[in-house]
Protein backbone atom coordinates (compact mmCIF):
# COMPACT_ATOMS: atom_id res chain seq x y z
CA UNK A 1 0.00 0.00 0.00
CA UNK A 2 1.63 3.25 -1.10
CA UNK A 3 -0.66 5.58 0.82
CA UNK A 4 -1.50 6.40 4.42
CA UNK A 5 -4.91 5.97 6.03
CA UNK A 6 -6.43 8.88 7.91
CA UNK A 7 -8.43 8.44 11.13
CA UNK A 8 -10.47 11.58 11.67
CA UNK A 9 -13.26 10.78 14.12
CA UNK A 10 -13.29 12.80 17.35
CA UNK A 11 -16.29 11.39 19.25
CA UNK A 12 -16.69 8.04 20.97
CA UNK A 13 -19.95 7.21 19.17
CA UNK A 14 -18.05 6.82 15.90
CA UNK A 15 -16.16 3.75 17.11
CA UNK A 16 -16.55 0.61 19.17
CA UNK A 17 -16.55 1.25 22.90
CA UNK A 18 -13.40 -0.86 23.34
CA UNK A 19 -11.50 1.16 20.73
CA UNK A 20 -12.52 4.47 22.30
CA UNK A 21 -11.36 3.14 25.68
CA UNK A 22 -8.03 2.07 24.16
CA UNK A 23 -7.44 5.57 22.79
CA UNK A 24 -8.25 6.98 26.22
CA UNK A 25 -5.71 4.66 27.85
CA UNK A 26 -3.04 5.68 25.33
CA UNK A 27 -3.79 9.36 25.85
CA UNK A 28 -3.49 8.90 29.62
CA UNK A 29 -0.08 7.25 29.28
CA UNK A 30 1.21 10.09 27.11
CA UNK A 31 -0.35 12.83 29.25
CA UNK A 32 1.33 11.35 32.32
CA UNK A 33 4.70 11.11 30.59
CA UNK A 34 4.89 7.31 30.47
CA UNK A 35 6.40 7.14 27.03
CA UNK A 36 8.00 3.70 27.19
CA UNK A 37 4.53 2.21 27.64
CA UNK A 38 2.85 4.65 25.26
CA UNK A 39 5.23 4.00 22.37
CA UNK A 40 5.02 0.24 22.89
CA UNK A 41 1.23 0.47 22.84
CA UNK A 42 1.28 2.49 19.62
CA UNK A 43 3.51 -0.08 17.96
CA UNK A 44 1.64 -3.14 19.21
CA UNK A 45 -1.84 -1.85 18.37
CA UNK A 46 -1.22 0.40 15.36
CA UNK A 47 -2.45 3.58 17.04
CA UNK A 48 -0.45 6.26 15.22
CA UNK A 49 -1.86 9.77 14.91
CA UNK A 50 -4.77 9.19 17.27
CA UNK A 51 -6.12 11.35 20.07
CA UNK A 52 -8.49 11.13 23.02
CA UNK A 53 -12.14 10.99 21.93
CA UNK A 54 -15.00 12.83 23.60
CA UNK A 55 -18.53 11.59 24.14
CA UNK A 56 -21.18 13.46 22.13
CA UNK A 57 -22.38 15.07 25.38
CA UNK A 58 -18.87 16.24 26.28
CA UNK A 59 -18.13 17.63 22.85
CA UNK A 60 -19.90 20.98 23.23
CA UNK A 61 -18.17 22.13 26.42
CA UNK A 62 -15.02 19.97 26.25
CA UNK A 63 -14.13 19.49 22.59
CA UNK A 64 -11.22 17.16 21.75
CA UNK A 65 -7.77 18.70 21.94
CA UNK A 66 -6.37 16.59 19.10
CA UNK A 67 -3.10 15.99 20.95
CA UNK A 68 -1.37 12.84 19.75
CA UNK A 69 1.39 10.99 21.59
CA UNK A 70 3.91 12.95 19.50
CA UNK A 71 2.48 16.29 20.68
CA UNK A 72 2.77 15.17 24.30
CA UNK A 73 6.30 13.91 23.66
CA UNK A 74 7.22 17.33 22.31
CA UNK A 75 5.98 18.92 25.52
CA UNK A 76 7.15 16.65 28.32
CA UNK A 77 10.77 16.16 29.44
CA UNK A 78 10.22 12.45 30.12
CA UNK A 79 10.11 11.93 26.35
CA UNK A 80 13.60 11.33 24.99
CA UNK A 81 14.90 11.73 21.47
CA UNK A 82 14.69 7.95 21.18
CA UNK A 83 10.96 8.03 21.97
CA UNK A 84 10.39 10.75 19.40
CA UNK A 85 12.42 8.99 16.73
CA UNK A 86 10.42 5.80 17.32
CA UNK A 87 7.11 7.63 17.02
CA UNK A 88 8.17 9.24 13.76
CA UNK A 89 9.39 5.90 12.42
CA UNK A 90 5.94 4.48 13.26
CA UNK A 91 4.35 7.10 11.04
CA UNK A 92 3.42 10.02 13.27
CA UNK A 93 2.90 13.25 11.36
CA UNK A 94 5.27 16.09 12.20
CA UNK A 95 2.95 18.56 10.48
CA UNK A 96 -0.30 17.61 12.23
CA UNK A 97 -1.65 20.45 14.37
CA UNK A 98 -3.53 20.11 17.63
CA UNK A 99 -7.20 21.04 17.51
CA UNK A 100 -7.09 23.37 20.50
CA UNK A 101 -3.85 25.35 20.15
CA UNK A 102 -3.29 24.73 16.41
CA UNK A 103 0.35 23.75 17.05
CA UNK A 104 2.58 21.16 15.47
CA UNK A 105 4.78 19.03 17.71
CA UNK A 106 7.68 21.24 16.62
CA UNK A 107 5.83 24.39 17.75
CA UNK A 108 5.17 22.79 21.12
CA UNK A 109 8.80 21.73 21.50
CA UNK A 110 10.01 25.26 20.71
CA UNK A 111 7.84 26.89 23.37
CA UNK A 112 8.77 24.13 25.83
CA UNK A 113 12.49 24.78 25.41
CA UNK A 114 13.37 21.29 24.17
CA UNK A 115 16.94 20.72 23.00
CA UNK A 116 18.09 21.25 19.44
CA UNK A 117 18.25 17.55 18.60
CA UNK A 118 14.59 17.12 19.49
CA UNK A 119 13.71 20.28 17.55
CA UNK A 120 15.56 18.95 14.52
CA UNK A 121 13.72 15.62 14.74
CA UNK A 122 10.32 17.32 14.98
CA UNK A 123 10.72 20.00 12.33
CA UNK A 124 8.19 19.33 9.54
CA UNK A 125 9.69 18.01 6.31
CA UNK A 126 7.22 18.46 3.44
CA UNK A 127 7.91 16.37 0.36
CA UNK A 128 6.87 19.29 -1.78
CA UNK A 129 7.04 23.01 -1.07
CA UNK A 130 3.68 24.76 -1.45
CA UNK A 131 3.09 28.32 -0.28
CA UNK A 132 0.75 29.04 2.63
CA UNK A 133 -1.91 30.80 0.56
CA UNK A 134 -2.17 27.84 -1.82
CA UNK A 135 -2.35 25.40 1.09
CA UNK A 136 -5.30 27.36 2.50
CA UNK A 137 -7.00 27.40 -0.90
CA UNK A 138 -6.53 23.66 -1.38
CA UNK A 139 -7.87 23.01 2.12
CA UNK A 140 -10.94 25.10 1.40
CA UNK A 141 -11.60 23.18 -1.81
CA UNK A 142 -10.96 19.79 -0.18
CA UNK A 143 -13.33 20.60 2.67
CA UNK A 144 -16.00 21.73 0.22
CA UNK A 145 -15.82 18.56 -1.89
CA UNK A 146 -15.93 16.24 1.12
CA UNK A 147 -18.79 18.13 2.73
CA UNK A 148 -20.57 18.23 -0.60
CA UNK A 149 -20.84 14.44 -0.53
CA UNK A 150 -21.06 13.53 3.15
CA UNK A 151 -21.75 16.66 5.22
CA UNK A 152 -24.26 14.83 7.43
CA UNK A 153 -21.68 12.18 8.35
CA UNK A 154 -18.97 14.80 8.91
CA UNK A 155 -21.26 16.57 11.38
CA UNK A 156 -22.51 13.39 13.05
CA UNK A 157 -18.99 12.09 13.66
CA UNK A 158 -17.42 15.51 14.26
CA UNK A 159 -15.01 14.28 11.65
CA UNK A 160 -11.69 16.00 11.04
CA UNK A 161 -10.91 16.23 7.32
CA UNK A 162 -7.20 15.58 6.58
CA UNK A 163 -5.04 18.72 6.60
CA UNK A 164 -3.17 19.53 3.39
CA UNK A 165 0.03 19.86 5.45
CA UNK A 166 -0.22 16.18 6.34
CA UNK A 167 -0.70 15.24 2.70
CA UNK A 168 2.45 17.19 1.82
CA UNK A 169 4.42 15.17 4.38
CA UNK A 170 3.65 11.79 2.80
CA UNK A 171 6.15 10.25 0.36
CA UNK A 172 3.34 9.29 -2.02
CA UNK A 173 1.40 12.56 -1.57
CA UNK A 174 -1.64 10.27 -1.27
CA UNK A 175 -3.93 9.60 1.68
CA UNK A 176 -7.00 7.40 2.02
CA UNK A 177 -9.77 9.00 4.08
CA UNK A 178 -12.52 6.52 5.03
CA UNK A 179 -15.72 8.20 6.21
CA UNK A 180 -17.54 6.48 9.10
CA UNK A 181 -21.01 5.40 8.02
CA UNK A 182 -20.33 5.97 4.30
CA UNK A 183 -18.94 2.49 3.60
CA UNK A 184 -16.28 4.14 1.51
CA UNK A 185 -14.35 7.36 1.46
CA UNK A 186 -11.94 9.55 -0.46
CA UNK A 187 -8.57 8.85 -2.02
CA UNK A 188 -6.84 12.24 -1.90
CA UNK A 189 -3.80 12.72 -4.13
CA UNK A 190 -1.63 15.70 -4.99
CA UNK A 191 -0.73 15.85 -8.67
CA UNK A 192 2.47 17.11 -10.28
CA UNK A 193 1.02 20.61 -10.67
CA UNK A 194 0.00 20.69 -6.96
CA UNK A 195 -3.70 20.39 -7.71
CA UNK A 196 -5.67 17.68 -5.90
CA UNK A 197 -7.45 14.67 -7.32
CA UNK A 198 -10.18 13.17 -5.13
CA UNK A 199 -11.61 9.75 -5.97
CA UNK A 200 -14.59 8.88 -3.78
CA UNK A 201 -17.06 6.02 -3.58
CA UNK A 202 -19.56 4.19 -1.40
CA UNK A 203 -18.93 0.49 -1.87
CA UNK A 204 -22.54 -0.55 -1.18
CA UNK A 205 -23.99 1.76 -3.84
CA UNK A 206 -23.30 0.92 -7.47
CA UNK A 207 -22.31 3.89 -9.60
CA UNK A 208 -21.33 6.01 -6.59
CA UNK A 209 -17.80 6.68 -7.83
CA UNK A 210 -16.90 10.33 -8.36
CA UNK A 211 -13.67 12.13 -9.21
CA UNK A 212 -13.11 15.77 -8.35
CA UNK A 213 -10.24 18.12 -9.11
CA UNK A 214 -9.35 20.87 -6.63
CA UNK A 215 -7.42 23.75 -8.17
CA UNK A 216 -4.78 26.06 -6.72
CA UNK A 217 -7.27 28.87 -6.12
CA UNK A 218 -9.57 26.59 -4.12
CA UNK A 219 -12.15 26.09 -6.83
CA UNK A 220 -13.12 22.56 -7.77
CA UNK A 221 -14.95 20.54 -10.38
CA UNK A 222 -16.37 17.05 -10.66
CA UNK A 223 -14.57 15.45 -13.58
CA UNK A 224 -16.18 12.02 -13.65
CA UNK A 225 -19.10 10.12 -12.18
CA UNK A 226 -19.70 6.36 -12.05
CA UNK A 227 -22.51 4.67 -13.91
CA UNK A 228 -22.62 1.41 -11.93
CA UNK A 229 -20.58 -1.76 -11.48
Amino acid sequence: MDYDEWTGGTVTSTYRESYAATLGKLADLAYNGKFDKAVDMVEEQGLKNTWRLRTPDEYENHPPTGWTVLHQAALLPTATLSHIDRLISLGFYRSLRTLDTKETAYDIAVRSGRDRNILAALKPRPRREVDEATIKNLQKGLDAVVNGRVSDLIEENKFRIPPIEVLLELPSLHIWCPIPGFYGGFHIKMKEDNTLELDSFCRVVGGSEETHEVYLDGTYKRTSQGSGY
